[in-house]
């Protein structure tokens, strides 16, 4: 009972600091009003507490409120239909962006903290765990780690299988080409045979009906372990990934899903075309590391493809994978949460996996994840289908309408550009209004943001990412909320390599952009000097239109691809190892590794060509490639592994630790300071920008 008055208590609260932002516009001396606002906020802000956090975010809310508010009121604002209508799409835009925050306060509000649970000592009562592998078309030198790693796993011998699902094998049988029905087929062969090699289980089906999902749904049919363990084919796990998850089944009767946050070890195209990678918290980060503890605070955290354990009789129960979008995880979640399963998020990475390399692999991966979600709230729309809970149906929808971003990005780009070229008064002017309303909207949001959010996710760079996706993602939302059955699922590239820097073939939109922004921002400068009446409100719109071209900045040199020569990048390690081999041991330290070879250094000047490394109780053969500095002792070396065992030592050794993912992770976070963000960001843009021009100058006037 006592719960229920709490939360009744807190919705009544929230209602009435709604009321009262509304009836606070229209007070006499806003900008006296905003002062104060801002000065209860200033004294909010600082404290960081899980009791201080609701209390900003609720204030947060309660400015947002006081300005859409005031947006209504003031609107429309006169000056014919065009204006109207360049209006009205902006306080739409706004209205969405508004409301996507508010939606995000409240699942985040009380982000939940979990920890793995214990397992029984004895064996034989631990669950059976099926771990499959889906595959289609990636490179066995992508899928090979994840094998070694997944057979590896620090679980009993006699509780796990694991199983590598190939749907590229159907391929072989329905493609157009003699050759390429040869090569699938070669390929087929050659997983099969790596499948043998690391004791994993090799399946495969005759089509590819309903792509990841059937394929997944294939193998149920096949296997019968108690739990389910899903792994992308690039996604790498750690030695601890199901003793660290599969507690949580045991202490629950009711948890269907255990869903941890995906770790990469490569930057993605953004990351390595701008240099960001190690300067700033991956562009993931604020969804595993804040959205899905916020998520989880409401059971409503969802399977996100890769990283996943699943309860067999959960899933045989909802009739298996979802087949209803081609973000089958999520849309599987949904269909357990109605049914009453319960879900837990543990935030530990524990699987390494690829991010994809070029902006057009990038953009096919958001894009299915978009047309995934928009299938979803077509087809199982949370506020009509029944068995969730309120603030489950909140929660998702939270995430269903982050993917309508790409109409507010586009609004927000075109407008002030509009409105200063033909004259459209399309925001409220005037001094109260501007300092009354809009400037604590605007401080309130971005510092909450970058209070609460800034360790995970630098300033501005949402708005970048947005950028750069909204013009190819926009159409596709709008044909799956035409045609929600046609969307196909597209795998996302990964392992591409490229010996050149190249600029991608989407640039054109993003040249529209940058000229666009360029000739506001001149016609905008014109008009101050000539319109003194009206400096405040086109002040505020070659700012704005300034922003949009930092954002132009930084898409142009997200564009300018980087050559890729690796599949799989270094890992950073720093761990101390022996070296063995005529000299006897010696004492090193592991720069980096991979898979397939090693950076070590020396304490003291050696000549090697060959020696074995101590790895726990085992020994892995290296052969010297490259001396990188011989006064340091600094060597490079590639594994010459002679048996099975040996490769996955040399996976184990890599990718196995979970503390490592943990460290990086810590490492990347960025200091929560606005000025810093912000200047960091655009200097990494400019620069960016700069090297595209430069190369499109190379290539126009040398060839």
């Amino acid at each position: 009972m006592l719960p229920n008055v709490y939360k009744l208590t807190a919705v009544l609260s929230l209602a009435g600091l709604a009321a009262l932002a509304v009836l606070s516009v229209g007070l006499p001396h806003p900008i006296a009003n905003a002062c104060g606002f801002l000065a209860l906020f200033a004294i909010l802000i600082p404290v960081q507490t899980p009791l201080t956090r609701p209390l900003v975010l609720a204030f947060t809310g309660f400015l947002i409120t006081r300005y859409i508010a005031w947006r209504f009121a003031s609107f429309p604002i006169g000056g014919g239909l065009p204006t109207e209508l360049v209006a009205a799409a902006l306080l739409a835009a706004e209205l969405y962006c508004m409301g996507v925050s508010l939606l995000s306060y409240f699942v985040s509000a009380r982000p939940l903290e979990r920890r793995p649970l214990p397992l029984p000592d004895d064996p034989l009562a631990l669950p059976f765990v099926d771990i499959y592998i889906p595959t289609y078309s990636e490179p066995l030198s992508v899928v090979a780690p994840t094998v070694c790693g997944a057979v590896e796993i620090d679980y009993p011998k006699e509780r796990f299988r694991v199983f590598v699902l190939d749907d590229g094998f159907p391929r072989s049988m329905t493609a157009q080409r003699a050759e390429q029905r040869r090569e699938l087929a070669e390929r087929a062969e050659r997983l099969k045979a790596l499948s043998a090699r690391h004791g994993a289980v090799y399946l495969t089906r005759e089509s590819n009906a309903h792509a990841k999902s059937g394929n997944l749904n294939a193998a149920m049919r096949t296997t019968s372990g108690d739990l389910i363990a899903i792994l992308d084919a690039d996604h790498v796990p750690t030695r601890d990934f199901l003793r660290a998850t599969v507690g949580f089944f045991l202490a629950d009767p009711k948890i269907a899903l255990v869903q941890t946050p995906h770790f990469f070890t490569n930057p993605d195209p953004v990351e390595k075309n701008l240099g960001l990678f190690s300067q700033t918290p991956a562009e993931n980060d604020l969804f595993y590391r804040v959205v899905q503890k916020g998520l989880d605070t409401w059971n409503a955290s969802f399977c996100c493809g890769s990283g996943a354990v699943v309860r067999r009789a959960a899933m045989e129960e909802i009739g298996g994978f979802s087949t209803e979008s081609i973000t089958e995880d999520a849309s599987t979640s949904v269909k357990l949460h109605q049914r009453g399963w319960h879900s837990a998020y543990l935030s530990r990475p524990m699987v390494a996996g690829l991010q994809p390399e070029t902006i057009s692999g990038f953009l096919v991966q958001r894009i299915r994840w978009g047309v995934g979600m928009m299938q979803i709230l077509m087809k199982q729309n949370p506020w009509f289908i029944r068995g969730l809970s309120l603030t489950q149906r909140v929660a998702y929808s939270s995430v269903g309408l982050f993917w309508f971003f790409p109409f507010a990005r586009l609004v927000t780009f075109a407008v002030p550009i509009v409105s200063i070229v033909f004259k459209l008064q399309t925001y409220p002017g005037g001094a109260n209004n501007l300092v009354g309303y809009t400037l604590p909207y605007l401080v309130a949001a971005v510092l909450t943001a970058e209070r609460l959010n800034g360790r995970f996710r630098r300033i501005f760079s949402s708005e970048l990412y947005e950028t750069i996706q909204a013009f190819y993602v926009l159409p596709a939302l709008v044909s799956a909320l035409l045609r929600p059955n046609s969307p196909i699922f597209h795998v996302t590239p990964k392992g591409e390599k490229s010996d050149v820097d190249f600029i991608s073939e989407l640039r054109l939109p993003f040249y529209a952009i940058f000229a666009g922004s360029l000739l506001g921002l001149i016609w905008g400068g014109v008009r101050l000097a000539l319109e003194p009446e009206s400096r405040a409100l086109l002040v505020a719109a070659v700012a704005w239109i300034g922003f949009n071209l930092f954002l132009s900045f930084g898409a142009l040199g997200a564009l300018f691809e980087k050559a890729q020569r690796r599949v799989r990048p270094r890992i950073v390690m720093g761990d101390p190892v022996t070296l063995v081999g005529p000299f006897g041991e010696r004492e090193a330290v592991l720069v980096d590794a991979n898979e397939l070879g090693l950076r070590i250094r020396l304490h003291e000047p050696l000549s090697l060509e060959r020696f074995a490394l101590k790895f726990g109780d085992r020994l892995l053969n290296v052969r010297v490639i490259s001396t990188v500095d011989s006064a340091r002792g600094e060597y490079v070396g590639l594994y010459t592994p002679q048996s099975a065992e040996e490769e996955r030592a040399a996976v184990v050794l890599a990718y196995g630790d979970s503390e490592r993912w943990l460290r990086q992770w810590k490492e990347r976070e960025a200091p929560a300071n606005f000025l810093r963000s912000f200047i960091g960001m655009l200097a990494l843009s400019v620069k960016g920008a700069h090297a595209h021009a430069r190369h499109v100058g190379r290539k126009v006037f040398h060839g």
